[in-house]
């Protein structure tokens, strides 16, 4: 049985990100994907992982900060919680000891094979530089 809960506000900085309600539909999606289980498991109809974590306010917007400084583009907060993982050194920690179980438990050799972590970046609607 499902219940379904309506926030009574977005608080973060990454307002572009909130949604105060999700639909059914996205429930039902997300438990189909649970369902079809890890990449290693090709016979549950090759689901993929996906790794969540949640960031600070602080962390997102840090995150944009070095992201320009790297490369001279202004990102969003929202962007910035998407970068947090490559940028904070308390998310990378997690992702990277995270993968590198996933590779060490796909791979029954120890070959830990290679990995290729995706961010997709977008500058967005919601940034400023006084964030």
């Amino acid at each position: 049985s499902l219940t379904m809960k309506r926030l009574d506000g977005i608080t973060s900085v990454a307002t572009s990100l909130g949604a105060l309600e999700v639909t059914p539909a996205v429930i039902h999606r997300a438990h189909r994907h649970q369902r079809r289980g890890r990449c290693d498991d090709t016979s549950a109809g090759g689901g993929e992982d996906v790794l969540s974590y949640t960031c600070t306010d602080a962390e997102a917007v840090d995150a944009c900060v070095k992201f320009a400084l790297d490369h001279r583009m202004l990102v969003e907060p929202a962007c910035g919680a998407a970068l947090a993982p490559i940028y904070s050194e308390r998310l990378r920690g997690r992702l990277l000891e995270e993968l590198s179980g996933m590779r060490q438990s796909s791979s029954g050799d120890g070959d830990r094979g290679s990995s290729a972590i995706v961010v997709e970046v977008c500058g967005g609607g919601g940034g400023s530089a006084g964030v």
